[in-house]
Protein backbone atom coordinates (compact mmCIF):
# COMPACT_ATOMS: atom_id res chain seq x y z
CA UNK A 1 0.00 0.00 0.00
CA UNK A 2 1.23 3.44 -0.73
CA UNK A 3 -0.07 7.18 -1.28
CA UNK A 4 -0.19 8.91 -3.66
CA UNK A 5 -1.70 12.01 -5.74
CA UNK A 6 -3.64 12.07 -8.76
CA UNK A 7 -4.99 14.70 -10.97
CA UNK A 8 -8.48 14.25 -12.58
CA UNK A 9 -10.35 16.24 -15.03
CA UNK A 10 -14.32 15.80 -15.01
CA UNK A 11 -17.70 17.78 -15.59
CA UNK A 12 -19.68 18.12 -12.82
CA UNK A 13 -22.97 20.36 -12.50
CA UNK A 14 -22.84 21.94 -8.79
CA UNK A 15 -26.40 23.45 -7.59
CA UNK A 16 -25.78 26.92 -5.36
CA UNK A 17 -27.64 27.30 -2.40
CA UNK A 18 -30.09 30.05 -4.33
CA UNK A 19 -30.76 27.32 -7.14
CA UNK A 20 -31.61 24.87 -5.02
CA UNK A 21 -34.14 27.01 -2.72
CA UNK A 22 -35.80 28.70 -5.97
CA UNK A 23 -36.30 25.49 -7.18
CA UNK A 24 -37.49 24.00 -3.43
CA UNK A 25 -40.20 27.25 -3.48
CA UNK A 26 -41.26 26.92 -7.11
CA UNK A 27 -42.77 23.57 -6.52
CA UNK A 28 -44.51 23.87 -3.32
CA UNK A 29 -48.14 24.76 -3.65
CA UNK A 30 -49.62 28.13 -2.53
CA UNK A 31 -50.75 26.37 0.83
CA UNK A 32 -47.22 24.80 1.43
CA UNK A 33 -45.51 27.95 0.80
CA UNK A 34 -48.05 30.49 3.15
CA UNK A 35 -46.06 27.78 5.94
CA UNK A 36 -42.86 28.38 4.35
CA UNK A 37 -43.06 31.60 5.11
CA UNK A 38 -44.27 31.95 8.33
CA UNK A 39 -41.74 29.37 9.40
CA UNK A 40 -38.88 31.29 8.11
CA UNK A 41 -40.70 34.37 9.50
CA UNK A 42 -40.04 32.75 13.18
CA UNK A 43 -36.69 31.17 12.26
CA UNK A 44 -35.12 34.20 10.60
CA UNK A 45 -34.98 37.53 13.17
CA UNK A 46 -33.49 39.23 9.57
CA UNK A 47 -37.01 38.77 8.27
CA UNK A 48 -40.55 40.94 9.85
CA UNK A 49 -43.77 41.33 8.75
CA UNK A 50 -45.36 44.31 7.62
CA UNK A 51 -48.36 45.45 8.72
CA UNK A 52 -50.85 48.09 6.84
CA UNK A 53 -50.98 50.41 9.61
CA UNK A 54 -47.21 50.50 10.25
CA UNK A 55 -46.59 50.78 6.42
CA UNK A 56 -48.65 54.10 6.28
CA UNK A 57 -47.61 55.63 8.92
CA UNK A 58 -43.73 55.05 8.13
CA UNK A 59 -42.21 57.32 5.65
CA UNK A 60 -39.06 55.95 2.97
CA UNK A 61 -35.75 56.16 3.92
CA UNK A 62 -32.90 58.08 2.32
CA UNK A 63 -30.53 54.91 0.58
CA UNK A 64 -27.61 53.23 3.07
CA UNK A 65 -24.33 52.69 1.97
CA UNK A 66 -22.67 49.41 4.14
CA UNK A 67 -19.92 49.30 6.10
CA UNK A 68 -17.47 46.77 4.65
CA UNK A 69 -16.22 43.88 7.04
CA UNK A 70 -12.77 44.16 7.97
CA UNK A 71 -10.21 41.94 6.66
CA UNK A 72 -9.66 40.79 3.11
CA UNK A 73 -8.57 44.25 2.09
CA UNK A 74 -11.49 46.07 3.25
CA UNK A 75 -14.23 44.32 1.13
CA UNK A 76 -17.64 43.55 1.87
CA UNK A 77 -18.77 40.14 2.32
CA UNK A 78 -22.32 39.14 2.00
CA UNK A 79 -23.36 42.25 2.76
CA UNK A 80 -25.49 42.27 -1.15
CA UNK A 81 -28.06 39.48 -1.90
CA UNK A 82 -26.02 37.78 -5.00
CA UNK A 83 -22.71 38.82 -3.89
CA UNK A 84 -20.91 35.19 -3.27
CA UNK A 85 -18.60 33.12 -4.80
CA UNK A 86 -20.70 32.93 -8.12
CA UNK A 87 -21.41 36.65 -8.40
CA UNK A 88 -19.20 37.09 -11.59
CA UNK A 89 -21.73 34.44 -13.55
CA UNK A 90 -25.19 36.23 -12.11
CA UNK A 91 -27.39 37.96 -14.51
CA UNK A 92 -27.94 41.38 -13.49
CA UNK A 93 -31.29 41.01 -12.52
CA UNK A 94 -29.84 38.69 -9.70
CA UNK A 95 -28.05 41.17 -8.36
CA UNK A 96 -30.24 42.38 -5.23
CA UNK A 97 -28.12 45.32 -3.28
CA UNK A 98 -29.15 45.90 0.54
CA UNK A 99 -31.08 48.76 -0.38
CA UNK A 100 -33.78 46.83 -2.61
CA UNK A 101 -34.95 45.40 0.35
CA UNK A 102 -34.67 48.13 3.09
CA UNK A 103 -38.15 48.60 4.81
CA UNK A 104 -40.91 50.86 3.33
CA UNK A 105 -39.00 51.10 -0.51
CA UNK A 106 -42.16 48.84 -1.91
CA UNK A 107 -40.29 45.72 -3.30
CA UNK A 108 -42.59 42.57 -2.48
CA UNK A 109 -45.29 45.10 -1.67
CA UNK A 110 -47.75 43.04 -3.44
CA UNK A 111 -46.47 39.99 -1.65
CA UNK A 112 -49.04 40.22 1.12
CA UNK A 113 -50.78 37.70 3.11
CA UNK A 114 -53.99 37.67 5.03
CA UNK A 115 -57.05 35.47 5.01
CA UNK A 116 -59.20 37.35 3.06
CA UNK A 117 -61.54 38.64 5.30
CA UNK A 118 -61.52 40.98 8.18
CA UNK A 119 -62.10 38.34 10.95
CA UNK A 120 -58.84 36.71 10.06
CA UNK A 121 -60.33 32.98 10.87
CA UNK A 122 -58.87 30.41 8.57
CA UNK A 123 -61.56 28.28 6.62
CA UNK A 124 -59.90 25.11 7.54
CA UNK A 125 -59.90 25.80 11.39
CA UNK A 126 -63.59 25.89 10.51
CA UNK A 127 -63.87 22.29 8.95
CA UNK A 128 -64.50 19.69 11.34
CA UNK A 129 -61.35 17.38 12.50
CA UNK A 130 -61.17 14.24 11.04
CA UNK A 131 -63.30 11.60 12.92
CA UNK A 132 -62.28 8.00 13.74
CA UNK A 133 -60.47 5.50 10.89
CA UNK A 134 -62.10 2.26 10.35
CA UNK A 135 -59.85 0.46 13.11
CA UNK A 136 -60.60 2.88 15.73
CA UNK A 137 -64.21 2.81 15.26
CA UNK A 138 -64.16 -1.14 15.03
CA UNK A 139 -62.61 -2.52 17.84
CA UNK A 140 -64.00 -1.10 20.42
CA UNK A 141 -67.01 -2.44 19.49
CA UNK A 142 -65.62 -5.88 18.67
CA UNK A 143 -63.58 -6.13 21.95
CA UNK A 144 -67.01 -5.91 23.62
CA UNK A 145 -68.52 -8.83 22.04
CA UNK A 146 -65.67 -11.04 20.93
CA UNK A 147 -63.17 -13.16 23.19
CA UNK A 148 -59.48 -12.37 23.51
CA UNK A 149 -58.56 -14.82 21.20
CA UNK A 150 -61.01 -13.73 18.31
CA UNK A 151 -60.29 -10.12 19.08
CA UNK A 152 -56.78 -10.36 18.15
CA UNK A 153 -57.92 -12.51 14.91
CA UNK A 154 -60.35 -9.67 14.12
CA UNK A 155 -57.13 -7.09 14.58
CA UNK A 156 -55.65 -8.53 12.13
CA UNK A 157 -58.64 -9.17 9.46
CA UNK A 158 -59.18 -5.08 9.40
CA UNK A 159 -55.57 -5.20 8.26
CA UNK A 160 -56.79 -6.88 4.93
CA UNK A 161 -59.54 -4.20 4.23
CA UNK A 162 -59.02 -1.77 1.68
CA UNK A 163 -60.28 1.78 1.57
CA UNK A 164 -64.12 0.40 0.85
CA UNK A 165 -64.19 -1.84 3.84
CA UNK A 166 -63.54 -5.22 1.32
CA UNK A 167 -61.42 -7.96 2.00
CA UNK A 168 -58.22 -7.88 -0.31
CA UNK A 169 -57.60 -11.44 -0.05
CA UNK A 170 -59.96 -14.99 -0.08
CA UNK A 171 -61.70 -16.31 3.38
CA UNK A 172 -59.28 -19.67 3.09
CA UNK A 173 -56.29 -17.04 2.06
CA UNK A 174 -56.73 -15.50 5.20
CA UNK A 175 -57.44 -18.42 7.33
CA UNK A 176 -54.24 -19.91 6.04
CA UNK A 177 -52.52 -16.98 6.90
CA UNK A 178 -54.05 -16.24 10.51
CA UNK A 179 -53.41 -19.55 11.58
CA UNK A 180 -56.96 -19.87 12.29
CA UNK A 181 -60.05 -22.64 11.65
CA UNK A 182 -61.66 -21.18 8.48
CA UNK A 183 -65.11 -21.87 10.50
CA UNK A 184 -63.99 -19.51 13.32
CA UNK A 185 -62.92 -16.92 10.79
CA UNK A 186 -66.22 -17.12 9.16
CA UNK A 187 -67.80 -16.39 12.90
CA UNK A 188 -65.64 -13.30 13.50
CA UNK A 189 -66.64 -11.59 9.80
CA UNK A 190 -69.98 -12.69 10.45
CA UNK A 191 -69.71 -10.16 13.72
CA UNK A 192 -67.88 -7.76 12.17
CA UNK A 193 -69.97 -7.64 8.97
CA UNK A 194 -73.10 -6.80 10.54
CA UNK A 195 -71.40 -3.28 12.50
CA UNK A 196 -72.94 -0.41 11.08
CA UNK A 197 -73.79 0.31 8.67
CA UNK A 198 -72.89 -3.20 7.13
CA UNK A 199 -71.42 -5.20 4.86
CA UNK A 200 -67.77 -4.07 6.26
CA UNK A 201 -65.41 -7.72 5.67
CA UNK A 202 -67.60 -8.80 2.70
CA UNK A 203 -65.87 -10.13 -0.49
CA UNK A 204 -67.62 -7.66 -2.90
CA UNK A 205 -69.86 -5.27 -2.99
CA UNK A 206 -72.60 -7.87 -3.79
CA UNK A 207 -72.06 -9.82 -0.99
CA UNK A 208 -72.07 -6.40 1.15
CA UNK A 209 -75.91 -5.81 -0.63
CA UNK A 210 -76.70 -8.85 1.16
CA UNK A 211 -75.63 -8.17 4.27
CA UNK A 212 -76.96 -4.61 4.15
CA UNK A 213 -80.43 -6.28 2.95
CA UNK A 214 -80.71 -8.94 5.48
CA UNK A 215 -79.96 -5.77 8.30
CA UNK A 216 -82.96 -3.94 6.94
CA UNK A 217 -85.56 -6.85 7.14
CA UNK A 218 -85.32 -7.92 3.47
CA UNK A 219 -85.68 -11.83 3.63
CA UNK A 220 -84.19 -13.92 1.18
CA UNK A 221 -87.39 -14.65 -0.80
CA UNK A 222 -88.09 -10.93 -0.95
CA UNK A 223 -87.76 -9.43 -4.39
CA UNK A 224 -85.07 -7.33 -3.69
CA UNK A 225 -82.44 -9.71 -2.21
CA UNK A 226 -83.22 -12.00 -5.04
CA UNK A 227 -82.56 -9.04 -7.35
CA UNK A 228 -78.99 -9.14 -6.31
CA UNK A 229 -77.94 -12.53 -5.01
CA UNK A 230 -79.44 -14.18 -8.06
CA UNK A 231 -79.74 -11.97 -10.98
CA UNK A 232 -76.93 -9.68 -10.42
CA UNK A 233 -75.71 -9.40 -13.72
CA UNK A 234 -78.73 -8.22 -15.10
CA UNK A 235 -79.11 -5.79 -12.33
CA UNK A 236 -75.86 -4.27 -13.01
CA UNK A 237 -77.12 -3.97 -17.17
CA UNK A 238 -80.47 -2.42 -16.25
CA UNK A 239 -82.33 -5.55 -17.52
CA UNK A 240 -85.55 -4.87 -16.20
CA UNK A 241 -87.27 -6.82 -19.33
CA UNK A 242 -85.18 -10.06 -18.12
CA UNK A 243 -85.44 -9.51 -14.24
CA UNK A 244 -89.85 -9.27 -14.37
CA UNK A 245 -89.95 -12.00 -16.97
CA UNK A 246 -87.43 -14.24 -14.58
CA UNK A 247 -88.89 -13.42 -11.77
CA UNK A 248 -92.39 -13.25 -12.89
CA UNK A 249 -93.45 -9.93 -11.48
CA UNK A 250 -94.47 -6.58 -12.82
CA UNK A 251 -91.53 -3.65 -14.24
CA UNK A 252 -93.31 -1.44 -12.06
CA UNK A 253 -92.24 -3.74 -9.13
CA UNK A 254 -89.16 -4.75 -9.88
CA UNK A 255 -88.18 -0.18 -10.15
CA UNK A 256 -89.27 -0.19 -7.08
CA UNK A 257 -86.90 -2.78 -5.79
CA UNK A 258 -84.40 -1.15 -7.63
CA UNK A 259 -84.52 2.49 -5.49
CA UNK A 260 -84.53 0.50 -2.31
CA UNK A 261 -81.35 -1.65 -2.95
CA UNK A 262 -79.86 2.17 -4.36
CA UNK A 263 -80.43 3.39 -1.00
CA UNK A 264 -77.47 0.83 0.45
CA UNK A 265 -73.70 2.25 1.02
CA UNK A 266 -71.87 0.85 -1.95
CA UNK A 267 -68.82 1.90 -0.09
CA UNK A 268 -69.51 0.80 3.61
CA UNK A 269 -66.31 2.22 5.43
CA UNK A 270 -66.49 5.56 3.13
CA UNK A 271 -67.66 7.00 6.49
CA UNK A 272 -64.47 6.50 8.27
CA UNK A 273 -62.22 7.26 5.78
CA UNK A 274 -60.49 9.96 8.20
CA UNK A 275 -60.10 12.41 5.41
CA UNK A 276 -60.21 15.77 5.94
CA UNK A 277 -61.63 18.06 2.69
CA UNK A 278 -58.85 18.95 0.26
CA UNK A 279 -58.44 22.98 -0.21
CA UNK A 280 -57.01 24.47 -2.97
CA UNK A 281 -55.61 27.87 -3.09
CA UNK A 282 -55.82 29.71 -6.43
CA UNK A 283 -52.48 31.13 -7.34
CA UNK A 284 -53.93 33.78 -10.31
CA UNK A 285 -57.60 34.53 -11.05
CA UNK A 286 -58.04 35.09 -14.88
CA UNK A 287 -61.09 38.05 -15.20
CA UNK A 288 -62.61 40.35 -17.80
CA UNK A 289 -62.10 43.56 -17.20
CA UNK A 290 -62.67 46.67 -20.01
CA UNK A 291 -63.35 43.88 -22.21
CA UNK A 292 -59.90 42.33 -21.99
CA UNK A 293 -58.39 39.51 -20.13
CA UNK A 294 -56.74 40.60 -16.83
CA UNK A 295 -54.18 38.54 -14.74
CA UNK A 296 -54.46 38.73 -11.18
CA UNK A 297 -52.06 37.42 -8.27
CA UNK A 298 -54.00 35.94 -5.32
CA UNK A 299 -51.42 37.13 -2.48
CA UNK A 300 -53.98 37.65 -0.10
CA UNK A 301 -51.87 34.29 1.61
CA UNK A 302 -48.69 35.34 2.23
CA UNK A 303 -47.22 38.26 4.87
CA UNK A 304 -45.87 41.29 3.12
CA UNK A 305 -42.28 40.60 3.84
CA UNK A 306 -39.15 43.16 4.67
CA UNK A 307 -35.75 43.02 5.99
CA UNK A 308 -35.62 44.05 10.13
CA UNK A 309 -34.38 47.75 11.30
CA UNK A 310 -32.65 46.39 13.24
CA UNK A 311 -30.82 44.35 11.45
CA UNK A 312 -30.21 46.88 8.70
CA UNK A 313 -28.94 49.24 11.20
CA UNK A 314 -26.47 46.56 13.08
CA UNK A 315 -25.07 45.93 8.65
CA UNK A 316 -24.75 49.97 8.81
CA UNK A 317 -22.65 50.39 11.53
CA UNK A 318 -21.01 47.39 12.32
CA UNK A 319 -18.62 48.85 14.37
CA UNK A 320 -20.84 50.21 17.08
CA UNK A 321 -21.57 46.79 17.79
CA UNK A 322 -20.21 43.07 19.17
CA UNK A 323 -18.27 41.33 16.73
CA UNK A 324 -20.29 38.02 17.12
CA UNK A 325 -23.60 39.98 17.18
CA UNK A 326 -22.56 41.53 13.32
CA UNK A 327 -20.89 37.58 12.48
CA UNK A 328 -24.84 36.99 13.26
CA UNK A 329 -26.79 39.62 11.62
CA UNK A 330 -24.57 39.12 8.32
CA UNK A 331 -25.65 35.40 8.43
CA UNK A 332 -29.47 35.64 8.80
CA UNK A 333 -29.44 38.66 6.79
CA UNK A 334 -28.22 37.05 3.76
CA UNK A 335 -30.21 33.66 4.42
CA UNK A 336 -32.93 36.39 4.37
CA UNK A 337 -32.11 37.83 1.05
CA UNK A 338 -31.61 34.24 -0.25
CA UNK A 339 -35.47 33.47 0.97
CA UNK A 340 -36.83 36.86 -0.55
CA UNK A 341 -34.93 36.59 -3.83
CA UNK A 342 -36.53 32.72 -3.83
CA UNK A 343 -39.78 33.97 -3.52
CA UNK A 344 -39.74 36.77 -6.66
CA UNK A 345 -38.35 33.96 -8.81
CA UNK A 346 -41.19 31.79 -8.28
CA UNK A 347 -43.38 34.94 -8.59
CA UNK A 348 -41.96 35.58 -11.95
CA UNK A 349 -41.95 32.13 -12.88
CA UNK A 350 -45.32 31.84 -12.63
CA UNK A 351 -46.58 34.93 -13.39
CA UNK A 352 -45.08 34.01 -17.11
CA UNK A 353 -46.32 31.26 -17.33
CA UNK A 354 -49.73 32.13 -16.44
CA UNK A 355 -49.51 34.70 -19.00
CA UNK A 356 -48.32 32.19 -21.52
CA UNK A 357 -51.67 30.46 -20.92
CA UNK A 358 -53.85 32.75 -21.42
CA UNK A 359 -52.46 34.31 -24.08
CA UNK A 360 -52.02 30.77 -26.24
CA UNK A 361 -55.91 29.56 -24.69
CA UNK A 362 -57.89 32.74 -25.22
CA UNK A 363 -60.56 30.54 -26.48
CA UNK A 364 -60.84 28.73 -23.62
CA UNK A 365 -61.56 31.80 -21.04
CA UNK A 366 -63.95 33.28 -24.06
CA UNK A 367 -66.18 30.25 -24.73
CA UNK A 368 -65.64 27.52 -22.15
CA UNK A 369 -63.72 24.09 -21.79
CA UNK A 370 -64.12 22.34 -24.51
CA UNK A 371 -62.13 24.64 -26.52
CA UNK A 372 -59.51 23.88 -24.80
CA UNK A 373 -56.13 23.97 -27.38
CA UNK A 374 -53.53 20.93 -27.27
CA UNK A 375 -50.32 22.52 -25.69
CA UNK A 376 -47.10 20.80 -23.81
CA UNK A 377 -44.97 21.45 -21.38
CA UNK A 378 -42.10 21.37 -23.09
CA UNK A 379 -43.39 23.75 -25.59
CA UNK A 380 -43.96 26.16 -22.71
CA UNK A 381 -40.38 26.21 -21.56
CA UNK A 382 -38.95 26.82 -24.35
CA UNK A 383 -40.80 29.63 -25.36
CA UNK A 384 -40.30 30.72 -21.66
CA UNK A 385 -36.14 30.11 -22.15
CA UNK A 386 -36.35 27.89 -19.40
CA UNK A 387 -35.93 23.90 -18.73
CA UNK A 388 -38.96 21.79 -18.66
CA UNK A 389 -38.44 20.49 -15.92
CA UNK A 390 -38.63 23.93 -14.17
CA UNK A 391 -42.17 24.67 -16.58
CA UNK A 392 -43.37 20.75 -14.74
CA UNK A 393 -42.66 22.13 -10.90
CA UNK A 394 -44.21 25.63 -11.66
CA UNK A 395 -47.46 24.03 -12.91
CA UNK A 396 -47.32 21.30 -10.27
CA UNK A 397 -49.54 22.13 -7.45
CA UNK A 398 -50.55 25.42 -9.07
CA UNK A 399 -54.59 26.56 -9.80
CA UNK A 400 -55.97 29.50 -11.30
CA UNK A 401 -59.63 30.58 -11.06
CA UNK A 402 -61.78 30.97 -13.61
CA UNK A 403 -64.96 32.17 -14.78
CA UNK A 404 -65.69 28.04 -15.80
CA UNK A 405 -64.25 26.97 -12.51
CA UNK A 406 -60.89 26.12 -10.51
CA UNK A 407 -58.36 24.56 -12.83
CA UNK A 408 -54.64 23.37 -12.26
CA UNK A 409 -51.82 24.96 -14.76
CA UNK A 410 -51.18 21.29 -15.50
CA UNK A 411 -54.64 21.21 -17.21
CA UNK A 412 -53.80 23.20 -19.89
CA UNK A 413 -50.76 21.18 -21.10
CA UNK A 414 -52.37 18.21 -22.51
CA UNK A 415 -52.12 16.60 -26.22
CA UNK A 416 -54.79 15.64 -28.64
CA UNK A 417 -56.25 15.29 -31.44
CA UNK A 418 -55.80 17.96 -34.22
CA UNK A 419 -56.35 21.35 -32.73
CA UNK A 420 -58.73 20.00 -29.80
CA UNK A 421 -56.79 18.67 -26.59
CA UNK A 422 -57.31 15.74 -24.97
CA UNK A 423 -59.09 17.41 -21.81
CA UNK A 424 -61.92 19.03 -24.29
CA UNK A 425 -62.48 15.79 -26.05
CA UNK A 426 -63.73 14.31 -22.91
CA UNK A 427 -65.61 17.37 -21.94
CA UNK A 428 -67.21 16.53 -25.49
CA UNK A 429 -68.04 13.05 -24.99
CA UNK A 430 -69.39 13.88 -21.30
CA UNK A 431 -71.74 16.24 -23.00
CA UNK A 432 -72.73 14.36 -25.40
CA UNK A 433 -73.15 11.24 -23.22
CA UNK A 434 -75.64 13.67 -21.20
CA UNK A 435 -77.96 15.14 -23.78
CA UNK A 436 -78.54 11.45 -25.13
CA UNK A 437 -81.26 9.14 -24.86
CA UNK A 438 -81.49 7.14 -21.87
CA UNK A 439 -84.11 4.66 -23.21
CA UNK A 440 -81.28 3.77 -26.24
CA UNK A 441 -77.87 4.97 -25.04
CA UNK A 442 -75.27 5.48 -27.53
CA UNK A 443 -72.26 2.62 -27.92
CA UNK A 444 -69.14 4.23 -28.30
CA UNK A 445 -68.43 3.94 -32.06
CA UNK A 446 -72.22 6.00 -32.33
CA UNK A 447 -70.09 8.62 -30.05
CA UNK A 448 -67.14 8.06 -31.94
CA UNK A 449 -68.80 8.99 -35.58
CA UNK A 450 -70.51 11.55 -33.79
CA UNK A 451 -67.16 13.50 -32.78
CA UNK A 452 -65.98 12.39 -36.40
CA UNK A 453 -68.65 14.29 -37.69
CA UNK A 454 -68.13 17.42 -35.42
CA UNK A 455 -64.32 17.69 -37.15
CA UNK A 456 -62.47 15.37 -34.29
CA UNK A 457 -61.19 12.25 -35.61
CA UNK A 458 -60.06 9.75 -32.83
CA UNK A 459 -60.28 5.87 -32.76
CA UNK A 460 -63.48 3.92 -30.71
CA UNK A 461 -60.83 2.56 -27.79
CA UNK A 462 -59.62 6.11 -27.37
CA UNK A 463 -63.27 6.90 -26.93
CA UNK A 464 -63.70 4.05 -24.63
CA UNK A 465 -60.31 5.37 -22.67
CA UNK A 466 -61.94 8.78 -22.25
CA UNK A 467 -65.21 7.46 -20.82
CA UNK A 468 -63.62 5.29 -18.21
CA UNK A 469 -61.48 8.03 -17.09
CA UNK A 470 -64.59 9.93 -16.55
CA UNK A 471 -65.94 7.12 -14.69
CA UNK A 472 -68.88 6.83 -17.20
CA UNK A 473 -69.99 3.46 -17.70
CA UNK A 474 -70.46 1.35 -20.32
CA UNK A 475 -74.05 1.79 -22.86
CA UNK A 476 -75.47 -1.56 -21.09
CA UNK A 477 -74.69 0.20 -18.12
CA UNK A 478 -76.28 3.67 -18.75
CA UNK A 479 -80.01 2.70 -19.33
CA UNK A 480 -82.66 3.61 -16.84
CA UNK A 481 -84.35 1.07 -14.75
Amino acid sequence: MKIELQLQCRLEQILSPQLILNLKLLQVPALELEALVRKELEENPALEQVDDSQETSETPERPVSVAPEPGDDGQAKGLRAGEDENQAEASPIDRYTIEDMLPDDGYLSGFRVSSGSDTGVDAVELAPGPGPDLRGALLPHLRSVLSEDDFRVAETVIESLDEDGFLTAGEEELAANRQVELGRLREILYVLQRIEPGGIGCSDQRHSFLVQLELDGCSPGSLEYRLVSEHWDLLLHKQVDKIARFCGVSKEEVRAAVERILTLEPRPARRFSGRLPQYVTPDFAVKWRDSKLVVETNEETFPRLRLSRRYVEILRSPKAFPRDQVKFAREKFKRAMMFLRGIESRRQTLRKLTNLIVNDQREFFQKGPQFLKPATLREAAGRLGVHPSTASRAAAGKYVETCYGIFSLKHFFKAGAGDKSRASIKQRIKQVIENEDKSKPLSDDEICQQLEQEGTKIARRTVAKYRNELRIPGRNRRGEF
